[in-house]
Protein backbone atom coordinates (compact mmCIF):
# COMPACT_ATOMS: atom_id res chain seq x y z
CA UNK A 1 0.00 0.00 0.00
CA UNK A 2 1.24 3.36 -0.91
CA UNK A 3 1.45 5.81 1.92
CA UNK A 4 0.89 9.22 1.19
CA UNK A 5 2.78 12.68 3.10
CA UNK A 6 0.72 15.64 4.25
CA UNK A 7 2.50 18.39 4.45
CA UNK A 8 0.75 20.92 6.44
CA UNK A 9 0.89 24.73 6.23
CA UNK A 10 1.92 27.52 9.16
CA UNK A 11 -0.16 30.67 9.49
CA UNK A 12 2.71 32.90 8.06
CA UNK A 13 3.21 30.66 4.57
CA UNK A 14 -0.81 31.43 4.51
CA UNK A 15 -0.19 34.42 4.41
CA UNK A 16 2.55 34.63 2.11
CA UNK A 17 0.30 32.85 -0.40
CA UNK A 18 -2.01 35.84 -0.77
CA UNK A 19 0.61 38.52 -0.50
CA UNK A 20 2.51 36.38 -3.50
CA UNK A 21 -0.84 35.58 -5.42
CA UNK A 22 -0.55 31.99 -5.03
CA UNK A 23 -4.32 32.34 -3.34
CA UNK A 24 -6.28 35.44 -4.23
CA UNK A 25 -9.05 37.50 -2.25
CA UNK A 26 -11.85 35.82 -4.41
CA UNK A 27 -10.95 31.99 -3.25
CA UNK A 28 -13.00 31.09 -0.90
CA UNK A 29 -10.05 29.40 1.35
CA UNK A 30 -9.06 29.08 5.09
CA UNK A 31 -6.42 27.58 7.25
CA UNK A 32 -7.51 24.42 9.33
CA UNK A 33 -5.31 22.74 11.55
CA UNK A 34 -2.16 23.09 8.97
CA UNK A 35 -4.60 22.31 5.35
CA UNK A 36 -5.73 24.40 3.29
CA UNK A 37 -9.30 23.32 2.45
CA UNK A 38 -11.16 24.96 -0.67
CA UNK A 39 -14.78 25.88 -1.39
CA UNK A 40 -16.49 23.53 -3.44
CA UNK A 41 -18.14 25.64 -5.35
CA UNK A 42 -14.53 27.60 -6.65
CA UNK A 43 -13.63 23.41 -7.82
CA UNK A 44 -15.34 22.75 -11.48
CA UNK A 45 -15.15 18.77 -10.59
CA UNK A 46 -16.73 18.90 -7.29
CA UNK A 47 -20.42 20.35 -6.09
CA UNK A 48 -21.06 18.60 -2.50
CA UNK A 49 -17.44 17.53 -1.54
CA UNK A 50 -14.49 19.98 -0.28
CA UNK A 51 -11.21 19.67 -1.26
CA UNK A 52 -7.83 20.77 -0.29
CA UNK A 53 -5.08 22.17 -1.98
Amino acid sequence: MTQTRVRLWTVNEYHRMFETGIITEDERVELIDGLIPMSAKNHPTRSDNTVCI
